[in-house]
């Protein structure tokens, strides 16, 4: 027996709802265009038009900005997912400890960097490190001051951080929109998405002034993908389309940004990722928020498919 529209309806919110709660972006997605297709049988129904049906959806669908957001996030990750699966124009320019660096210059302003290779850690571990925003300086080179500006309490934060440059290039500050994306059960993946920040990404956050002799640069798209391949073992992807607010970028400082920051960025998160087993300051983190419970169960729930 069919179930009334009406529940029908119901049941997809409450769906879309539970999986973007869990981060699961992609199913929800996926449900949302579901929902999208029962909305427009149901508006193209015109001589059966349901007042509740009418009502729950200019509640919960018509002006829900929360689906609005969840269509954007949706859509950031595809993008970045397309631009590590798109192999053309990328110069291969640096392949060393297991690490290979390539690089492509957009026009416009805007360069792309891609890197990838086995850190000998789990994806906990690795998650971990990429959550815990004031510890971005134990580990990330050149880095003069990493901030979390704000969080929804799981996984979406707006972060501030500054590099220093070699002279003469002037710093580098960004405050850019990040969360995390579970893609487990569909690929064995989780990404870790950033982009500049945006008005509206959340509310009553007031963004840094701009030091002197700095200049803010905007990225597009940044990011991690991270796919575990045993219980120690996982394969990191990280990539970035930005533009460094530079009307041109001599050789030299490309080879500083690939071979130098980028390359030893990602040989830091290898070393710093080992230490989250052993630090104190990890592990009573860890220990006292509850987010590391629903990352471990994930973690865990991901070994033993792959050992299936």
């Amino acid at each position: 027996m069919d179930l009334p529209r009406i529940d029908i309806i119901k049941e997809l919110l409450d769906q879309i709802n539970q999986l973007y709660d869990d981060h699961r972006i992609a199913q929800a997605a996926k449900k949302l265009r579901d929902l999208d297709l029962v909305v427009k049988s149901e508006l193209d129904n015109t001589d059966d038009n349901s007042p509740q049906i009418k009502q729950l959806l200019d509640d919960q669908y018509t002006t829900c900005k929360r689906f609005d957001r969840l269509r954007q996030e949706s859509e950031e990750c595809n993008n970045l997912l397309r631009m590590l699966e798109n192999t053309d124009n990328w110069t291969d320019i640096s392949n060393s400890d297991g690490i290979q660096t390539f690089y492509k210059d957009n026009g416009g302003g805007m360069h792309s960097i891609r890197m990838e290779g086995i850190v000998d850690s789990s994806l906990f571990d690795i998650c971990s490190t990429v959550l815990e925003v004031d510890l971005y300086h134990s580990w990330i080179p050149r880095l003069k001051d990493a901030t979390q500006l704000a969080d929804d309490s799981r996984f979406r934060k707006a972060i501030y951080c500054r590099v220093s440059c070699p002279w003469p290039v002037d710093d580098r500050d960004i405050v850019v929109y990040g969360y995390g994306i579970d893609l487990l059960e569909e690929s064995n993946k989780v990404v870790v998405f950033a982009r500049s920040f945006e008005d509206g990404d959340f509310e009553g956050v007031d963004l840094p002034d701009v030091p002197t002799k700095t200049v803010r640069v905007d990225t597009k798209i940044s990011g991690f993908v991270m796919q575990p391949i045993s219980p120690t073992q996982t394969f990191v992807q990280v990539v970035s389309l930005t533009d460094p607010k530079m009307a041109f970028i001599p050789y030299w400082l490309l080879n500083f940004i690939t071979n130098q920051f980028a390359h030893y960025l990602f040989v830091s998160l290898r070393r710093q990722t080992k230490s989250v087993a052993s630090s104190p300051v990890y592990q009573e983190r860890i220990k006292t928020n509850p987010l590391y419970n629903e990352l471990k169960d994930k973690w865990l729930s991901s070994q033993h498919k792959l050992k299936e």
